[in-house]
């Protein structure tokens, strides 16, 4: 289970109602996000179909929190686990996996800098038939005007929070 607290906080006097806020910068951020997570599928299905691992885009900061229902919560460096996540792709591959492709993407903007997403990957195999799906939640804060993935956590498909 995965459990995020947010909070928010208003400087609006008690007396006077919450006003809805619209944020243009916000959905230009989900926008980049967008495309950050279109990026980042592209970049494991050209390793899947050529095993050629790119360094762009860089998707990690320097160190990950992983964890799953499977795995203990774990830190690691980037750099670390792009070893790991290639040999992770490869079992994939063994196992008859030829792409992913994201079902849905759900972001949150928490604040300027950081977001949530909470995804569905489908799985295919060499028929374009689904192997499998997971749900995968994300934590992302922005560095130097990019997005990075600073945690995540694999779960099942049900799992997913539809932001």
């Amino acid at each position: 289970a995965l459990l995020c607290g947010c909070f928010t906080f208003s400087t609006q006097p008690q007396s006077e109602p919450l006003k809805p806020q619209t944020n243009t910068s916000a959905s230009q951020e989900v926008k980049n996000i967008e495309a950050f997570f279109e990026a980042y599928m592209a970049k494991y299905n050209h390793y899947i179909s050529q095993n050629e691992f790119k360094s762009q885009p860089y998707l990690y900061h320097d160190s990950i929190m992983v964890m799953s229902s499977s795995v203990k919560p774990y830190v690691i460096d980037a750099e670390a686990f792009y070893v790991q996540t290639q040999r992770f792709l490869d079992n994939l591959e063994k196992q008859g996996v030829r792409r992913i492709d994201w079902d849905d993407v759900n972001i949150k903007i928490l604040d300027k800098n950081l977001a949530m997403s909470s995804n569905t990957a489908v799985r295919y195999d060499e028929n374009n038939a689904v192997f499998n799906r997971v749900g995968v939640t994300f934590m992302l804060r922005k560095q130097e005007s990019e997005w990075r993935i600073t945690s995540f956590t694999v779960h099942d498909e049900g799992g997913v929070i539809k932001l």
